[in-house]
């Protein structure tokens, strides 16, 4: 009999509408076919994995499709749309990841290591248990005027200078926001309309509403006002599932189902798994290839690097692999950018709590964030704080940036940029400076984010510094965007 976990009891979030319940997540190798239906039964009979004995040994034990063995989501269409538009994208076969969905008496961490022998299994780990957005001591205070991202550089941003020109608001554009909560009728937000793609609007109600302040507050005569004002559409997808349980995998499939090429995905969260904390959510295999498959699709991903002070170019998986580290062998890049968390004051430097390395793109602040907030229920809709914080606070700025060239491109040349476009040019050195610059260009490049070695700096260096103004040179058919040194 296996040894009893020391909790087996069912883990409930802060207001019990939603309930984790550990899961095995189990990815067989892609040229192994799994059915979709009664898949333990077929295993045995299909040859693939002695389940019959396992299930033996666990009384109650299931096994099911992690991503709903295509009903929820139309995969094969969507990674064929992928190939097609990117043809740097290998697909993985997300039809050979299942959940297992274990006893209360079975010790997960021992069904992982039998698992793992198992021939034609890729790789078996405990499905990260919900873990706090990356938020650092949140305080719910009157608010004051102190949207200094908004300002030029060195401060911040200039999203004020972007405004001036046709789609510098935003406007046009969409974005989905992933997490645990929101205030949807905040005053600040009721105006957007926002709906919610799948999964609960469950907790963490400040957060969310946080994050939507930042990017989105209404331009109206109360509170803030976001760095993309005007946006067309603004969607959020739970982690905690109607259903019940706790994902990131699946709402992320969920949001790119309904997103299109151009669009922007924010990731608010953060994971803890193979003895790392609070490090950023494409740890988890699924989570990865659930993001290369929206990045292939044309989605642009921002994602928190988390709040665990992790040197990510150290973070190991199973298989051995620096899978976060942009100089080794085993790395892996998903396309997402990723957003550290730094000082809000000039020169801007890495707090300690942020996680560090070669695979962080860029940041943004990390402390005195001034924008929406609520209260613990969820219910106040005319609260605001100056101390939002955290890769929390960090990712927001970095999601408004890339809206807002989204906007400037969709207006002024006719299409929005694919996500390496953003992800690897020079827009952002650390974040977005939309500022005019008399000096002529002769770039038809967009840059967006660039990456920085003082972006990836260890705890005692700056994490980036501010290094350029830009060109935006205007015709009545294009926009060029243009890096000038300083």
């Amino acid at each position: 009999m296996p040894a009893k976990r020391p909790n087996a009891e069912v883990k409930e979030n802060d207001r019990g509408k939603g309930k984790y319940i550990p899961r095995v997540i189990v990815k067989f190798k892609d040229h192994i076919q799994i059915p979709t239906e009664e898949i333990g039964t077929k295993l045995d009979s299909l040859g693939i994995a002695p389940w019959e004995q396992l299930s033996k040994r666990y009384s109650g034990l299931n096994i099911v499709s992690l991503f709903g063995g295509g009903k929820s989501v139309d995969l094969h269409s969507l990674v064929s749309r992928a190939v097609e538009r990117d043809p740097t994208y290998r697909p993985r076969n997300l039809h050979a990841y299942c959940a297992l969905h274990i006893p209360a008496d079975a010790e997960p961490e021992s069904m992982v290591k039998e698992l793992s022998t198992w021939p034609n299994v890729e790789v078996a780990y405990v499905e990260p248990p919900p873990v706090e957005p990356p938020v650092v001591n949140p305080a719910d205070d009157p608010r004051e005027p102190n949207q200094g991202y908004l300002n030029p550089a060195p401060d911040g941003i200039d999203a004020e200078y972007a405004w001036g020109f046709a789609g510098g608001d935003g406007a046009g554009q969409s974005v989905v926001d992933l997490e645990w909560g929101w205030t949807f009728n905040h005053e600040d937000l009721t105006a957007h309309g926002i709906t919610l793609i799948s999964g609960l609007n469950n907790s963490y109600f400040f957060h969310g509403t946080g994050v939507l302040g930042e990017i989105a507050a209404v331009d109206n005569t109360r509170g803030c006002v976001g760095i993309t004002p005007n946006l067309a559409s603004i969607r959020c997808v739970g982690q905690w599932l109607t259903g019940g349980g706790y994902s990131t995998s699946q709402p992320i499939l969920d949001a790119i189902a309904v997103m299109n090429f151009g669009d922007v995905l924010i990731l608010e969260a953060q994971t803890s798994l193979w003895g790392y904390t609070q490090v950023p959510v494409e740890i988890e295999p699924a989570v990865f290839d659930a993001i290369r498959l929206a990045t292939a699709l044309g989605i642009t991903v921002v994602q928190a690097a988390g709040n665990g002070g992790v040197d990510l170019d150290t973070v190991v998986n199973p298989g051995g692999d620096r899978v976060f580290n942009r100089t080794a062998p085993g790395f892996q890049d998903s396309g997402a950018i990723i957003v550290g968390a730094a000082s809000s004051t000039a020169p801007h430097t890495r707090l300690g709590f942020s996680c560090f390395g070669t695979r962080v793109d860029c940041y943004g602040w990390g402390e005195n964030v001034d924008t929406l907030s609520t209260d613990a229920a969820g219910t106040a809709t005319t609260l605001y704080t100056t101390g939002f914080n955290g890769t929390s606070s960090a990712t927001p700025i970095v999601t408004g940036a890339a809206l807002a060239v989204q906007g400037l491109a969709q207006a002024n040349l006719g299409k929005r940029f694919a996500p390496g476009k953003c992800a690897r040019s020079s827009a952002i050195l650390p974040t977005v400076h939309l500022r005019k610059h008399p000096q002529p260009t002769s770039s038809a490049s967009c840059p967006i984010f660039a990456p920085s070695s003082t972006v990836r700096s260890s705890t005692s260096r700056p994490m980036c510094t501010f290094a350029t103004t830009w060109v935006i040179q205007e015709s009545p058919t294009w926009v060029r965007y243009q890096p000038v040194p300083t």
